[in-house]
């Protein structure tokens, strides 16, 4: 084809970051290819497009241009190769229809020869066709890859914060990030306690921990954005399970969170919220709700005048929202004092003579050891569990298959079989795990022994995080709290209260320890284990003779 003076050109460069054009020429390129190949036609204008052309009527560059030939600013394009001007068959068919009816008079290309006659627009056509081909089949064979990997218990995608994606003989796997792993474990164990905002921990992640999140994460100034880290405790890739195309199964990766964990945030966040920040920090705002209408109790501060002495003096009161108007609500405010004492006593029940706690938790150790059958039994029903749980889910496969299950209820069943998987594992995993470990009961006696101490000494938030964990329906009527307590919690004042009692009659200060005394002692012991033991250490001689020295 000639050139002639009299055409003008618009040059078209294009390049976006998906799949193989990551390693075709860059814009910058493209236009040093444009101005050394034709520099001495008339180009109007040199037109930069960033986004792909796999889908129609998603570049709005390339659409303004097509209107502006229509309209005959330029009759010629210049481009690199004719996958930069269409991926797809609307635009390639825009394209060689406008060639053909005249309305674009010629086009140039740095890596491909085109004449426009009827052989010419047909070997153009072939390589549009091509560029489609080779992009909808490179789509085809990212899907499936994805799909092998989520088959395989890898998220397909980039991994969140607290995590690295990891290439490995070809595969990308999921490991630990051990910059970042502990700090997110961190937030969520705040998020956990229920003393803290989402803004709150935001400010501690950004300004005490000074946490570097990954570069999606981040603002201007190199700081985590609000949006990600409520991303980050919505994100239920934290407690194991992976997700794609709306499937959800148990990944490979480690958990940072147990799904037990994971739903109780997710109520915390769905309390509009909740907890919010305060401008005064009251310790029971949001775990206490009233026992005539049912409505939260909150705080306030009230400033007095002391006549005896002239001077201010602040009083904080807990009281009803009576956000419920239609109930009529008659419950009077209760000082933050009077409430603390209730609780103190609600606590003092939990509280064990210090000999007697050195006793229990002596007997609770060597019960450990003697009786790892126990244990043994229970690992064994978890796995039959997760065995059943994964026979129900082939089982569900085979009716889908047959045409027995729609999709939608296959994906649905398919999806809690998955999370009850994730579920149990956690759990068993947790359980081989206290095998060398105290005992998570024991663990929460013991807090509820040192809970009234504990709580005497802690801030506004602590007293909160004490109150959480010795019970739960917290409900103030009258001026009283009510409180139920945990079902683990029954076991100290039902079962160890009384062996107490009969331990502290023994007068301890007493020595030395006679024979009568020390069989009533052992006779304790037995009360205190689970199976009676046929053959009993003599605990109590070895706890009060170290004791006495």
């Amino acid at each position: 084809m000639k050139r002639t003076t009299t055409t003008k050109y618009f040059a078209y460069v294009r390049k976006s970051t998906e799949g193989e054009e990551r390693q075709a020429l860059s814009i910058s390129s493209q236009i040093d290819k444009v101005k050394e190949l034709f520099g001495d036609i008339d180009i109007v204008e040199i037109l930069e497009e960033k986004h792909s052309a796999f889908s129609p009527y998603e570049r709005p560059v390339f659409e303004n241009m097509i209107k502006r030939i229509r309209k005959g600013e330029a009759t010629g394009v210049i481009a690199w190769h004719p996958d930069r001007l269409s991926r797809n068959e609307i635009d390639a068919s825009t394209i060689t229809y406008l060639v053909r009816t005249g309305v674009i008079h010629d086009l140039k290309f740095g890596s491909y020869n085109f004449d426009n006659s009827p052989e010419g627009i047909m070997m153009l056509q072939m390589a549009l066709s091509q560029s489609q081909y080779f992009s909808s089949k490179l789509g085809k064979d990212v899907r499936r890859g994805l799909e092998k990997k989520y088959e395989m218990g890898w998220q397909p995608n980039m991994c969140p914060n607290g995590y690295v994606n990891v290439r490995n003989a070809g595969l990308s796997t999921i490991e630990v990030d051990e910059k970042r792993f502990k700090i997110v474990r961190k937030a969520f164990d705040l998020m956990l306690s229920g003393n803290y905002s989402v803004p709150e921990v935001l400010n501690k992640l950004n300004n005490e921990w000074k946490f570097d999140p990954k570069t999606n994460s981040r603002n201007k100034s190199g700081k985590l954005v609000r949006a990600s880290l409520y991303r980050i405790f919505t994100n239920i890739f934290y407690a194991g399970i992976i997700e794609y195309n709306g499937q959800q199964k148990q990944g490979k990766h480690k958990a940072m969170i147990t799904l037990e964990e994971y739903d109780r945030i997710q109520m915390l966040l769905g309390r509009n919220g909740k907890p919010r920040y305060s401008k005064h920090e009251f310790a029971y705002t949001g775990i206490i709700r009233c026992g005539e209408c049912g409505c939260l109790i909150t705080g306030e501060e009230h400033t007095k005048i002391i006549k005896a002495t002239k001077k201010n003096a602040t009083y904080t009161y807990y009281r009803c929202t009576h956000k419920k108007v239609a109930l009529n609500c008659t419950q009077s405010p209760i000082t933050s004092i009077d409430l603390e004492k209730q609780i103190d006593t609600e606590l003092r029940r939990y509280e064990f003579h210090p000999e007697f706690k050195k006793l229990f938790f002596q007997i609770a150790e060597d019960d450990k050891k003697a009786n790892p059958k126990q244990n043994k039994n229970i690992i064994v029903e978890f796995e039959k569990s997760i065995e059943k749980v994964k026979l129900e889910k082939i089982n569900l496969t085979k009716l889908s298959c047959r045409g027995l299950v729609c999709d939608e209820e296959y994906v649905a069943q398919k999806n809690e079989y998955e999370k009850e998987l994730v579920n149990l594992s956690q759990k068993l995993e947790k359980i081989k795990k206290d095998n060398s470990q105290k005992n998570e009961l024991l663990e929460k006696i013991d807090y509820a022994m040192r809970a009234r101490a504990r709580f005497n000494k802690e801030d506004a938030k602590g007293k909160k995080t004490v109150l959480l964990k010795i019970g739960l329906n917290r409900e103030l009527k009258d001026k009283k709290l009510f409180v139920t307590p945990y079902k683990w919690l029954t076991y100290t004042t039902e079962k160890l209260k009384p062996i107490e009692e009969k331990f502290t009659r023994f007068e301890l200060d007493k020595l030395p320890l006679t024979k009568a005394k020390s069989e009533l002692l052992n006779s304790l012991c037995c009360e205190l284990r689970r199976e009676r033991d046929s053959n009993p250490r003599n605990l109590a001689v070895y706890t009060l003779s170290k004791r006495a020295h």
